[in-house]
């Protein structure tokens, strides 16, 4: 027997028989009672198979012989858009009668009340990407395209409450991009710094030339004339750089090198951690503790892998759904495993959106692997999180 698969996707009407529509048509060239197919270039009736090739035998639990309906007269249209039908000729009138009895005996009678409860419980157990609006002060909308992350509604709700929002999660989970859609739906000016040891104070006040010139900020910028301004990378900057902060952020004006500046209404401040602000730990080393004075000018905000919106991300990357369920399965089983072991690894979803990505332009599933996830990991390291 030669199988020769015909549809690249699943098929959208279930098999008739059992019902599963993870199958995929395939041409039987042993059965040549169907006309050529142009696009397979090859003869022979469709059947369906499974995801590994092998030919689908719902109703043939023992494994011999030919299952009934196994067999499709009518293949395909537009890509399974057309309910096939099964051969019958193998089956007898008699045999037929009996089966649709036997289905009938054994198939309960619901009622509307009983679907209606069933749908309902099936709906309630799905997860559907976040989409968020804000109601902005003055009556306009602003409504994001595409799925946000869900704790972008809470942070905008903190700042329009007049706080500062202080973000912590592990790395990749979209901090970043919270920050800049938090000051669209503000409808603020967005302005950045990537703080580290060696980030002077100057970056933020700006300085005085020899000539006595003012060389201003984006920080100043901001804090003068308003807009949302983020702190990426806050847990790693310099106390000094954060004494600045907790100044601007204290008192309602600030001295710049040429002058008191007073802080605009508009202004707000958020920021980004890897950590809580009480130090280094196994997986980020490089941490700074933060003063507990700064860190009370903010409200907090935990920023978790948002699944949901990962697994939006990774199908848009074009990649079939069949491979994207793989990477997702793959990736979130090695960070559980590194989570539950206490491992100082990151596995964001940079790492399951990267490698469906990778997959999608053609490299191998072993190659993509080593490049998003392994990277360089010993046998030790990746046998316990690959375990």
């Amino acid at each position: 027997m030669t199988l020769v698969k015909h549809s690249t996707r699943t098929v959208r009407k279930p098999c008739r028989w059992c019902g599963r529509s993870d199958l995929y048509w395939a041409h039987d060239t042993e059965r040549a009672y169907h006309k050529h197919c142009d696009r397979c270039d090859t003869t022979g009736g469709f059947v369906l198979i499974e995801k590994d090739g092998s030919r689908h035998n719902c109703r043939n639990t023992d494994g011999s012989g030919d299952s009934m309906g196994d067999v499709y007269l009518d293949g395909p249209t537009d890509e399974d858009e057309k309910e096939a039908t099964p051969v019958n000729a193998p089956v007898s009138q008699d045999v037929q009668a009996a089966l649709g009895m036997l289905v009938g005996a054994l198939t309960p009678q619901v009622d509307r009340a009983e679907i209606e409860a069933m749908v309902k419980e099936a709906v309630a157990n799905v997860v559907f990407p976040t989409r968020t609006v804000v109601e902005r002060v003055n009556s306009e909308r602003k409504e994001f395209t595409g799925a946000t992350h869900h704790k972008l509604s809470d942070v905008i709700t903190s700042l329009m409450a007049g706080e500062h929002v202080l973000m912590v999660g592990p790395a990749g989970t979209g901090k970043s991009t919270i920050a800049e859609q938090a000051a669209e739906g503000l409808g603020l000016k967005s302005y950045s710094i990537s703080l580290s040891p060696q980030t002077p104070a100057s970056q933020l006040l700006g300085y005085m030339q020899a000539t006595g010139d003012y060389v201003p900020s984006l920080f100043r910028e901001a804090y003068e004339h308003g807009g949302l301004f983020h702190f990426d990378e806050m847990d790693n900057a310099h106390p000094s750089v954060l004494a600045v902060v907790n100044a601007a952020l204290a008192n309602g004006h600030m001295a710049f090198p040429d002058q008191m500046v007073k802080r605009h209404k508009d202004f707000r401040a958020i920021a980004s951690a890897n950590t809580y602000g009480r130090g280094a730990t196994r997986s980020y080393v490089g941490r700074q503790a933060i003063d507990a004075a700064t860190l009370d000018r903010f409200s907090v905000e935990t920023i978790e892998v948002d699944e949901t919106l990962e697994n939006e991300l990774c199908h848009s990357t074009g990649l079939e759904t069949d491979q994207v369920e793989r990477v997702l399965t793959f990736v979130r089983r090695l960070r559980a495993n590194a989570e539950a072991h206490s491992m100082p690894v990151v596995i964001s979803p940079r790492a399951s959106v990267g490698m469906c990505r990778l997959l999608a332009a053609g490299r191998s599933w072993e190659s993509t692997v080593q490049a998003r996830v392994r990277r360089g990991m010993g046998d030790t390291e990746w046998n316990k999180i690959n375990g």
